[in-house]
């Protein structure tokens, strides 16, 4: 049931209670006798009113259901949000291929953690890499320096979402890969960073890591903590939520989901 049709229904039957005591209070007073009433009046006035066990038990159903609501709308929002990140990273490795093919050029898929580019904040970045060709002339004895563009803004994974290493069914994950350092041209400067790689070349293949035919990205319920992906334990079990992103030759497709 949805969690605010369970707020209704237990709003309504605490509507009902106060109704149903009203209307005994209401019966009892008439039928007491003067006597009676200014004994309990002079009671009252001694001994305010307080809750009645009806009530009580009322605020615990209501403060249950909320509890049990939120777990649950929790749960939810996890399980999309690596569904969003699965179906962004599946996104950009079609365009990788697109820009790949139609450009005659490798495209990089990068990935960096926090605390890789300049002003990140604790939340993975995505992006699209092309290598710059060096201008007319620049051969000679020493080899000039690579440089890269960005396709397209750094798209970023939503808070609660990490990647994670570690191979699936011998499937192997870039994330356990080393890390490459990359100069970026961005704006009139440049910037280095490491990223981990996914490279595309000219005919849509998958050119790095090498030999990674297929490979697997593991997105995971957790957070960022120094740079460093930690994952949250499933509730009553030592295993953790992910989903399982396998990407092709042709395609990027949801592999596993827990």
């Amino acid at each position: 049931m949805d969690p605010f049709a369970h707020w209704i229904s237990a709003g309504y039957l605490l509507l009902c209670l106060r109704s149903v005591g009203t209307i005994s209070a209401t019966s009892q007073k008439s039928s007491r006798k003067q006597g009676v009433k200014h004994l309990r009046n002079h009671k009252s006035r001694n001994h305010p009113a307080a809750f009645t066990l009806v009530e009580m038990l009322v605020v615990i159903l209501i403060l249950s259901v909320l509890m049990g609501a939120g777990i649950s709308l929790l749960g939810g929002t996890g399980m999309q949000s690596r569904k969003a990140g699965a179906d962004m990273i599946s996104g950009m490795v079609d365009q990788a291929r697109t820009f790949a093919i139609t450009s005659r050029a490798d495209v990089f898929l990068v990935i960096a953690e926090p605390g890789s580019l300049p002003g990140q904040d604790e939340r993975c970045r995505i992006g699209l890499l092309r290598e710059i060709p060096a201008p007319p002339g620049s051969s000679g004895s020493s080899t000039p320096a690579k440089t890269y563009e960005l396709l397209r803004r750094w798209q970023t994974l939503n808070t609660g979402v990490v990647l994670i290493g570690g191979t699936v069914d011998g499937v192997p994950n870039p994330i356990d890969e080393p890390k490459e350092k990359m100069t970026i041209r961005q704006g009139n400067g440049q910037i280095e960073a490491d990223f981990y790689q996914i490279s595309v070349n000219s005919m849509g293949s998958l050119a790095l890591p090498k030999g990674s035919t297929p490979i697997v990205l593991r997105l995971a319920e957790g957070a960022y903590r120094g740079g460093k992906p930690s994952t949250n334990k499933v509730q009553g079990g030592s295993g953790i939520a992910e989903t399982q992103l396998k990407i092709g030759r042709v395609m990027a497709r949801p592999y596993r989901s827990n």
